[in-house]
């Protein structure tokens, strides 16, 4: 889920540098290192200084854009990616990592590692986010650092490392890949020029890369207090459906929030046909058990046909059943409301409130009142929610329907996955055998 921007400032910068390199002092004119950092050539640098902080911070400052992902100016910008690479990172795909285009705005592209300005932003964000600095990711980071400033210590690494100031150093110690786009005249839409340049790399060489957060800056795993403490994990007392099961680790492990949502979607899926069949069976059995049913009576008999022929119709056209019945029909049976919020409070008290006031503007889903004392409306609703969600994730057709935007869209994506994910975890446990 995506957080606010940080204060861009020099407590905050501090602060986060504080955190990669521990012990530093704070002088007349800047940041003094407790020892000093190796770089090329055997140079070293042993301090910050403030005139270096209040250029980078005010540049900064000065974006006509900005977001979580990216800084824009009106002759450049710089853009956070992402790999998508099973292979490696994606810069490496790349023998040389800086290209310029033709013409009377020559486009000039430069894969690589963060520039100083987007590094001291970086490090802003670890003083005000500190659920990024809890992962393993950022324990080995500071080990590396720590390892890297021993006296003596030389690596290929340092060999490599051209720049000449703390932040050079630090952005290769975190390893972000960045990619920055400067031009001679002014821009319109850097995002534009960024997404084309993405898609040429990917038909060339096959190297799919997105703009977005790198992971080391998100907290996106649902980690509740039941699952915090390794050591206070026990064996299963219930079996679980293996394809289940499956569809669940694929969204745990799913990085890509579209995929995320769909593979929790699957699990519910999974009993749309027997919990409609079922209903229809309920229905016929009420009707012929129901004291002023008569067999005697053609009337009575054809009400029942009319039940029968209404559901096969719609299975007809629409392939089977009716989804959204079907998946209301799922949550009446399986899910629990009240333990629902329990779990969305657990992990985020602010997202009942959330689906109580806004919708899903890329899905045309509306609002959500998961507190109501009647559950079967809450039900309802949700169902409506989830299932709006779903088609506007798989239907991509030009029209006016709402339609999911990859990437675009992401954002407001990742608030609809605790919902899905906490269902489908309902669903399973539900089905649960005794070991």
């Amino acid at each position: 889920m995506s957080s606010p921007l940080p204060v861009l400032n020099k407590e905050n910068l501090v602060n986060g540098l504080s955190f990669i390199l521990p012990g530093l002092k704070e002088t007349g004119d800047g940041v003094l290192l407790p020892r000093a950092l190796p770089l090329s050539g055997g140079r070293s640098v042993e301090r910050l200084s403030n005139q270096e902080i209040d250029e980078i911070l005010t540049k900064l400052n000065s974006a006509e854009s900005r977001d979580a992902s990216s800084f824009q100016w009106a002759r450049e910008a710089e853009f956070s990616l992402i790999s998508l690479e099973t292979r490696g990172a994606f810069e490496r795909f790349f023998e040389d990592k800086r290209f310029t285009g033709q013409g009377e705005n020559p486009i000039t592209y430069r894969i690589g590692n963060p520039s100083k300005e987007f590094t001291a932003y970086l490090l802003c964000c670890i003083a005000q986010q500190p659920g990024i600095r809890k992962t393993p990711n950022w324990s080995m980071i500071r080990r590396r650092a720590a390892a890297l400033t021993e006296d003596g210590h030389r690596s290929r690494f340092v060999d490599l490392l051209t720049g000449d100031s703390v932040l050079d150093f630090v952005a290769e110690i975190i390893h972000v890949t960045t990619l920055q786009v400067s031009a001679v005249k002014d821009v319109a839409d850097f995002d534009l020029l960024v997404n084309s340049f993405l898609f040429h790399a990917a038909y060339n060489l096959d190297a799919a890369a997105r703009i977005g957060v790198d992971r080391k800056f998100e907290v996106r795993s649902i980690q509740r207090g039941r699952r915090s403490q390794s050591t206070a994990l026990d064996a299963p007392r219930q079996s679980y459906n293996v394809d289940l099961v499956h569809h669940y680790l694929m969204g745990v492990a799913a990085e890509i929030p579209l995929l995320e949502y769909l593979s929790y979607y699957h699990v519910v899926e999974h009993y749309f046909q027997k919990v409609f069949n079922d209903d229809l069976v309920e229905q016929v059995r009420k009707g012929i058990t129901d004291p002023s049913f008569s067999a005697r009576r053609a009337r009575d008999i054809q009400g029942i046909i009319k039940t029968v022929d209404k559901a096969t119709r719609q299975a007809k056209e629409e392939g089977g059943f009716n989804e959204q019945r079907a998946l209301h029909l799922v949550l009446e049976r399986f899910v629990s409301v009240t333990r629902l919020v329990a779990d969305l409070d657990s992990y985020d008290g602010s997202l009942v409130g959330y689906y109580a006031s806004n919708d899903v503007p890329f899905a045309g889903a509306g609002k959500v009142t998961l507190r109501l004392s009647n559950e079967e409306d809450a039900r309802g609703a949700l169902a409506r929610r989830i299932y709006k969600v779903r088609n506007a994730l798989v239907h991509a057709k030009e029209g006016d329907l709402p339609k999911y935007a990859p990437f675009a869209h992401d954002s407001e994506l990742a608030r609809e996955i605790p919902l899905m994910r906490f269902v489908a975890e309902q669903v399973i446990i539900a089905h649960g055998k005794a070991l």
